[in-house]
C-alpha cells in the first residue's frame, strides 16, 4: 500500500482548496497590517507636526 492509494478519485490531494483559502487569508491579513501601520505612521507624523506648534499639518486634497 502506497501513499497514492489514499487519494480520492480524480487524483486530487485533499485540502487543496483549504490551502488556497489559507494563503488568501494570510495575504489579506498582510495587506490589512500594512494599511494599519501606514495609517498609524501618518497619524504620528501629523501629531508631531501639531506638537511642534505648526497649524498647516494636514494636507488638503
Amino acid at each position: 500500500m502506497t501513499a497514492n492509494d489514499n487519494r480520492p478519485p480524480g487524483g486530487r490531494q485533499p485540502g487543496g482548496r483549504g490551502n488556497v483559502a489559507a494563503l488568501v487569508a494570510v495575504v489579506l491579513i498582510g495587506f490589512a497590517l500594512f494599511w494599519a501601520v501606514s495609517a498609524i505612521r501618518q497619524h504620528n507624523a501629523v501629531q508631531d507636526c501639531i506638537d511642534s506648534g505648526r497649524h498647516d499639518c494636514t494636507a488638503e486634497p
